[in-house]
């Protein structure tokens, strides 16, 4: 049996009973790779340079031609924050027939286990090679499992797991991403339905219908002398103010494998989350899903406090977090993040992270790294990473 036909008899294994004969079909459809999806969108500097204001990652990898030639390019290279939305995304105009990408997989996935609700749970994202000026990527998606029925705080119903491969013109694997999703809230297995099981589900659906209020619109007054330690309200803020936060960025690191020890902490990283960064955030990526740039339907439709950061804008920081630490000549192999809750305008984005791990494998010098991103209010994610060192 091919790994193909290994991944769809184990989700067809999966599927619970419920599902429709339909649904199922199409469940399983899902579960093969599609062919790949080729960019309409070339690699190019502008949009790294652009991507680069938004996360404010001054690594010259990324920005200095010169350096990055001494490194073996032909050209700077994208920071691996763009990949799954910058580079990937199809442009938006002219208009042509609408083409169901696998991009959107985990909306439809939801909807075909009769599932209301669906959240991020877990993501994590390989490394395998930059990609550099010109480059044009495609892809490939598939759903690879769907675990038992589940019960957790927010209410009963499935994780599921998706694969998409990001490759290059030259047919190399990029990058590989696996995405957990728990879709909840719906139908439950033959008796499995109960009565405490339909009540998280209805008060989860209340929660995400409750209006925002003026005190969560601004949760934190501005300070008088140091902005950094409390959100400014959304309202006022009208520029990224990059240059409280590091942007200039200093001496790049030069940290090589040996002088790191397990348990050491990295330097907090922190950074206001305003509305100018949100939009910067939805143009750099080419995601202009409405929750992360439009207050009202955060209000009317997401039913969240505000707009709220992507899962891209957190790959971006991550990078540039574990490379401020390793420096240039560091590169990104892991990132892997778990969502508590989402981030929105208003908030300060702090980051503290502790090498967890040294290992060797394939002839690189790797470490692991814990990593926490808190605001004001309190943890949003539990991430962890792999770093290459010189």
């Amino acid at each position: 049996m091919s790994e193909s036909d290994a991944v769809v008899a184990h989700v067809a294994a999966s599927i619970p009973d419920y599902v429709s004969a339909a649904n199922r079909a199409r469940i399983l459809e899902l579960a093969r790779a599609d062919e790949r999806e080729v960019s309409e969108v070339e690699c190019s500097e502008y949009l790294i340079r652009h991507w680069l204001e938004t996360v404010e990652d001054a690594n010259p990898l990324y920005l200095d031609r010169e350096y990055a030639r001494s490194r073996g390019f032909s050209d700077v290279v994208a920071q691996p924050g763009m990949v799954i939305c910058t580079l990937v995304l199809p442009y938006r105009w002219p208009m042509r027939e609408f083409h169901k990408t696998r991009q959107l997989l985990h909306f439809e996935l939801k909807d075909l286990l009769e599932q209301p609700v669906g959240i991020l749970a877990n993501y994590e994202m390989k490394f395998l090679r930059h990609v550099e000026i010109g480059d044009r990527l495609s892809t490939t998606g598939r759903l690879v499992d769907i675990s038992p029925f589940k019960r957790t705080r927010l209410g009963a119903g499935y994780f599921t797991k998706l694969e998409t491969s990001y490759y290059n013109q030259r047919d190399e694997l990029v990058s590989q991403a696996h995405t957990n999703l728990f879709s909840y809230g719906g139908k439950a297995p033959a008796g499995e339905d109960s009565e405490e099981d339909r009540a998280r589900a209805e008060a989860a659906q209340r929660r995400r219908a409750a209006p925002s209020t003026l005190e969560d619109q601004a949760p934190n007054a501005p300070p008088a002398e140091h902005w950094l330690d409390g959100g400014w309200h959304n309202g006022t803020e009208e520029m990224l103010e990059s240059w409280r936060t590091g942007w200039q960025g200093g001496v790049p690191a030069q940290r090589n494998w040996n002088d790191v020890a397990v348990g050491a902490a990295m330097p907090q990283l922190v950074m206001p989350i305003t509305v100018t960064r949100c939009v910067f955030m939805a143009s750099a990526s080419r995601d202009f899903a409405p929750q992360h740039h439009n207050t009202w339907y955060c209000h009317n439709r997401s039913r969240t406090r505000e707009m709220f950061l992507g899962t891209h804008f957190n790959l971006g920081m991550l990078s540039r977090f574990m490379t401020d630490y390793g420096g240039p000549a560091s590169t990104v192999r892991r990132i892997q993040l778990q969502m508590r809750r989402t981030i929105g305008a208003g908030e300060d984005y702090i980051m503290n992270g502790t090498v967890t791990r040294k290992w060797e494998e394939g002839g690189e010098k790797l470490i692991d790294m814990d990593i926490s991103i808190s605001t004001q209010m309190g943890p949003a994610y539990d991430c962890s990473g792999t770093l290459a060192l010189p």
